[in-house]
């Protein structure tokens, strides 16, 4: 019997796609469904996930992370918003992103609202649940009814909300996604078939995620700390992670930057802030933060005593 064997792509297993040995004189079966474990594709889905995948390699930038989500992605996760949080869940040592279409409702806007008890709680409840998909009310979130800012307002206009996410063993640490969507996700399918096809989309959702850098959030009183320290952005991140003990390697790689970037931002902090080691620079970081939440009268006198 004359047999073809075909080599395929190493990302092909993330469907789980079960394929048969194929035969060149076994009859060909007309386009249907392909079976995965606990589910099936229609041939029209697989074709479209397929395309999804390829997509998913090209992204560069934040840019076309939106556009992939607001793609094909919608056919299998319909949604208006999706707010990540991926880190040390323990320590609550996260980054966070949020992408949607929504006027307003944008990264920056986590600097001046309250999303920890919506993402503690959705984290909480995916681990309840055995880090698989769940589906969620908006009020299961228990937003902060007394705030106004564009990301709780789009929460109590959403319908549906599905909480899934990836968990490294390796780092022990967790992705976590918020959909909110404004109509049911399912869009025609049975809820367990949507439910099933869940797992491989939020894999490769998780792999688009990891090829961008995370967006900084700047709140008021970074600004004010800024001033203080005169420190640019990028010199305040590094300033933070290293009064969180964090090594230059750790630094570099949080953000995606190389450790010999890293070692020359720590001697310019050390010049502009007067300081010689760690333990000092970590020293006047937390006179700055007590010095900004004390009001701007009192960053005034400190900025002026160290002139003088």
């Amino acid at each position: 019997m004359n047999t073809v064997q075909a080599r395929l792509p190493s990302w092909v297993g993330v469907c789980n796609v079960e394929l048969a040995p194929w035969s060149a004189r076994a009859p060909i079966k007309p386009a249907g469904e392909i079976p995965l474990k606990g589910f099936q594709f229609t041939a029209e889905e697989s074709a479209r996930f397929l395309r999804i995948v390829a997509e998913c390699g090209r992204i560069r930038g934040h840019y076309d992370l939106y556009r992939w989500l607001a793609g094909e992605v919608q056919q299998f996760l319909p949604h208006e918003v999706l707010l990540s949080a991926w880190g040390d869940f323990a320590s609550w040592d996260l980054k966070l992103d949020v992408t949607s279409g929504l006027p307003g409702v944008r990264t920056a806007q986590l600097a001046y609202c309250r999303v920890d008890p919506i993402i503690r709680h959705a984290h909480a409840r995916w681990i309840d649940g055995g880090r698989t998909a769940v589906l969620l009310k908006p009020a299961d979130l228990e937003p902060e009814q007394d705030c106004h800012c564009a990301i709780h307002a789009a929460l109590r206009k959403m319908h549906s909300v599905l909480v899934h996410g990836v968990h490294d063993k390796r780092s022990g640490r967790d992705s976590l996604f918020i959909a909110l969507g404004a109509g049911p996700f399912a869009k025609g399918r049975s809820l367990p078939r949507f439910l099933a096809s869940t797992d491989a989309l939020v894999a490769q959702i998780d792999a688009a995620f990891r090829k961008v850098p995370a967006l900084p959030i700047v709140a008021a009183g970074s600004a004010l700390r800024e001033s203080v320290l005169d420190l640019s952005m990028r010199e305040l991140e590094v300033l933070e992670s290293i009064c969180k003990g964090k090594t230059n390697l750790d630094i570099a790689a949080a953000l995606d930057i190389s450790p010999f970037t890293v070692k020359n931002h720590v001697q310019r902090i050390f010049r502009k802030i007067g300081v010689t080691n760690r333990t000092q620079a970590a020293a006047r970081y937390a006179d700055a933060m007590r010095d900004a939440a004390a009001g701007p009268g009192q960053e005034q006198r400190t900025a002026q005593s160290n002139v003088i």
